[in-house]
C-alpha cells in the first residue's frame, strides 16, 4: 500500500496529508524568474527544490503538470533597460531594449537551469503573452466591485478582501498602519495594489479600456495559473519572501474573481552568503555561472542544498562546498568498486546477463554482513519515509549514505562472490542510482577530465606501492599528494590493490 505524502501548507501553518484535486494527477505552479539579471545560486535553490518535489511525486506515480512563469515586463527590467541605454548611448527605444534585456536574461536562466540539471517545466508562460487575459480578469474584478479605476490606473480594493492577511498571518489594521502611498499613486487605501499601471513615456504599454498601460506584477500569476491549471489547483510554490505581498495579493484578487485558487502553499527558505544577504555591493553575489565555472559539477551545489530542509534558510560557505565534494566522492568510490566487481561497463541491462567468468569473486548475502538487521530494501523505505514527511531531504540523504556504508561493509567482509549475490549487489547499485536520481544527482559522471593517461596513473600507483612495500612512506605520501593536488586523482588503498578516481 502506497504511503501518503504530507506537506507543510503555509496557508494553514501545519503539515497536511496531500490529497490532489484529481486522483493521481498534480498541478504545480511555481513562481519563476523576473528576467533582469544573471540567475544566482539562490534562484538555483528555489528551482532545485521544486524540481526534486516534482521528481518525487512522479516517483510516487503521480502524473505531474509543472508550470513555472516568467516575468518579462516589470519595473526592474525597465530600469535595467534604461541603464543599458545610458551606458551604450545607442539610442535604442526603451520598448525594444526591454525585449532585448528580457530575452538575454531568460536565455541565461535557461542555460543555467540546463547546466544545473533542472528539468524544463511542462509550461512556461510569459507575462507579455497573457496581457489580453489579464485585461479580461481585471474587468471581472471591476464589475464585481473588487477593483476601481483611478487616473488611468486600476487598483484592487483591499477592503473587499475579507480574509486578507491569512497567508502571511498578519492583521489588516497593523499592515495598513505601516503602509505608505508612493508619489503618483491615486489609490483609496494604502494597502490597495495596482492591477494595471498607466503608461509612462516610452515604456512598454498595451491598449486597455482604461488607456495605454501595463499590468501590475501580482495579476500575472493569478491569470496564468488559473488559465493553465484551472480555477483551483493543487500546489503553489515560491520563496518565503513572496508570501507578502505577492502571494497574499494573488489570493485576494483570485478569490475576488470567484476562484478557489491553490489548495497547498509551499515556500522555500532563503539563502545567505557567510551569514550575510547576497548583494553585488557586498561583493558576495554568486551567479550560477560563477559557481559552475569554478566548481565544474552541479552535484556539489545540490549536495550543499540537500542537508538543509527546503523550508529552512541556508548559509553558503566555501567549507560547505568542500564537504559536498567529499560526499560525492563517497558515492563515486563505492560505484567504482561495484563496477570493478560486476563489470557493469560490459552489461547494463539486467543482472541476469552477468557472467561470472573473469569477475573477482566475493561471497556475500543481502543480510549476512548487516549487524543492524537491515536488508537493502530497508534503505529505500527509510528514504521514502523521509520524503513522504514534507520532503525531508536531510533524512532522505542520510538514508543514501547509510546505504553506501552498508554496501561498503558488505563488500569488505567477503572474499568470494556467487551468482545470486552479484544480483543482490547489482540491486543495491540500482537502488542507489534510482533514489539519487530523484535528487537529480549524476553520480556516474565525474566533474573533470583526467590530466594524465591511465597508463601514467597506473605506473605512479605501482611506484607508490613499491615504496610502501619498502616502508618508504615519505615517497608514497608524496606520490599520493602529487596525484591529488596536480591531477585531481584520489587514491584508495584496498586489501589487495589501490583504486583511483578523479575529483575536483
Amino acid at each position: 500500500m502506497r504511503r501518503s505524502v504530507k506537506v507543510y501548507n503555509s496557508l494553514t501553518r501545519k503539515k497536511e496529508e496531500f490529497i490532489p484535486i484529481k486522483k493521481g494527477r498534480v498541478g504545480i505552479y511555481a513562481c519563476g524568474p523576473t528576467v533582469y539579471d544573471e540567475p544566482h545560486i539562490g534562484h538555483g535553490r528555489s528551482a532545485y527544490i521544486f524540481d526534486y518535489i516534482r521528481r518525487y511525486l512522479e516517483y510516487k506515480s503521480f502524473k505531474v503538470r509543472f508550470v513555472r512563469n516568467v516575468t518579462d515586463v516589470d519595473d526592474k527590467i525597465i530600469e535595467k533597460s534604461r541603464e543599458g541605454n545610458r551606458v551604450t548611448g545607442n539610442g535604442i527605444r526603451l520598448k525594444e531594449k526591454v525585449k532585448e534585456i528580457a530575452k538575454k536574461y531568460l536565455d541565461a536562466y535557461h542555460d543555467d537551469m540546463a547546466l544545473l540539471g533542472i528539468r524544463e517545466p511542462d509550461k512556461e508562460p510569459k507575462a507579455t503573452e497573457y496581457i489580453p487575459k489579464m485585461i479580461k480578469f481585471i474587468k471581472r474584478l471591476i464589475n464585481s466591485g473588487n477593483a476601481y479605476v483611478s487616473g488611468g490606473d486600476v487598483y484592487f480594493d483591499i477592503r473587499k478582501a475579507r480574509s486578507y492577511g491569512k497567508l502571511s498571518n498578519q492583521n489588516l489594521e497593523k499592515m495598513e498602519a505601516g503602509a505608505r502611498i508612493a508619489s503618483g499613486e491615486n489609490k483609496k487605501d494604502r494597502l490597495d495594489f495596482a492591477l494595471w499601471k498607466k503608461a509612462k513615456a516610452d515604456e512598454p504599454s498595451w491598449k486597455s479600456p482604461w488607456g495605454e498601460g501595463r499590468p501590475g506584477w501580482h495579476i500575472e500569476c493569478s491569470v496564468m495559473s488559473s488559465n493553465i491549471l484551472g480555477d483551483e489547483f493543487d500546489i503553489h510554490g515560491g520563496g518565503i519572501d513572496l508570501i507578502f505581498p505577492h502571494h497574499e495579493n494573488e489570493i485576494a484578487q483570485s478569490e475576488g474573481a470567484g476562484k478557489k485558487f491553490a489548495r497547498y502553499w509551499m515556500h522555500n527558505g532563503l539563502l545567505t552568503i557567510s551569514g550575510e544577504k547576497m548583494a553585488k555591493s557586498l561583493g558576495n553575489f554568486i551567479t550560477l555561472k560563477d559557481f559552475l565555472t569554478r566548481h565544474k559539477d552541479s552535484d556539489y551545489l545540490k549536495l550543499f542544498f540537500l542537508p538543509c530542509h527546503y523550508r529552512s534558510p541556508i548559509d553558503y560557505t566555501d567549507e560547505k562546498i568542500e564537504e559536498a565534494k567529499k560526499e560525492k566522492d563517497r558515492f563515486q568510490i563505492l560505484l567504482e568498486k561495484m563496477e570493478r566487481i560486476l563489470e557493469v561497463k560490459k552489461v547494463l541491462s539486467s543482472p541476469k546477463n552477468y557472467s561470472s567468468s573473469g569477475v573477482e569473486k566475493i561471497n556475500f548475502s543481502a543480510r549476512s554482513n548487516n549487524k543492524e538487521g537491515h536488508d537493502p530494501e530497508s534503505f529505500r523505505k527509510q528514504f521514502e519515509e523521509a520524503m513522504d514527511d514534507d520532503f525531508n531531504t536531510p533524512l532522505a540523504l542520510a538514508a543514501l549514505f547509510d546505504l553506501v556504508t552498508y554496501a561498503n561493509k558488505f563488500i569488505a567482509g567477503k572474499e568470494a562472490i556467487t551468482g545470486n549475490d552479484k544480483k543482490t549487489l547489482f540491486s543495491i547499485k540500482k537502488m542507489l542510482l534510482d533514489l539519487s536520481s530523484i535528487f537529480g544527482l549524476n553520480l556516474l559522471k565525474s566533474a573533470v577530465e583526467i590530466s594524465l593517461s591511465v597508463k601514467d596513473i597506473k605506473q605512479l600507483i605501482d611506484k607508490r606501492n613499491e615504496a610502501r612495500n619498502k616502508k618508504d612512506f615519505k615517497t608514497a605520501d608524496e606520490i599520493r599528494k602529487m596525484l591529488l593536488e596536480k591531477h585531481d586523482i584520489v587514491l584508495e588503498d584496498m586489501k589487495d590493490e589501490t583504486l583511483w578516481r578523479k575529483r575536483v
